[in-house]
């Protein structure tokens, strides 16, 4: 997978390299790819090398294809929506960007869209792999 990343020079800085993807990702359900890739930024720590933490990378982008369960109850019981059980095949991913500040410090914020708070935009931010927030713009 090491391959995959393409470092964003212009959007790095002393502090992080900013990377993008080559080929399709998934988030969520849907799958992000050709020049939509640009919306999904991660950034890893200049003091970690890219390729002491692939793998970890990768799971963690994985780990996004299978959140449903984590993500439909942090929102139903925070927001005390119910949501129908199509729900999360049908959110609308418009921005990712994911951190690595270290092999175990890492999270990542996502901009998205769904059918039950239609008009605004979701800002998930996400601790590991677990939700900290949800956030409303709109």
């Amino acid at each position: 997978m090491r391959d995959d990343f393409i470092e964003m020079v212009e959007e790095s800085d002393e502090r992080y390299k900013c990377y993008i993807l080559k080929s399709t990702v998934q988030i969520f359900k849907q799958s992000i790819k050709d020049g939509d890739l640009n919306d999904v930024r991660i950034y890893i720590s200049t003091s970690v090398q890219l390729d002491a933490i692939v793998s970890i990378v990768e799971s963690y982008l994985h780990w996004f294809t299978e959140c449903e369960a984590a993500f439909r109850n942090y929102y139903e019981n925070e927001l005390r929506e119910q949501v129908s059980k199509d729900w999360f095949n049908e959110i609308e991913v418009y921005r990712v960007d994911i951190i690595f500040n270290n092999k175990e410090d890492y999270g990542a914020t996502i901009a998205c869209g769904d059918n039950v708070l239609q008009g605004h935009i979701m800002i998930i931010d996400f601790d590991r792999e677990q939700v900290l927030a949800i956030h409303f713009n709109g």
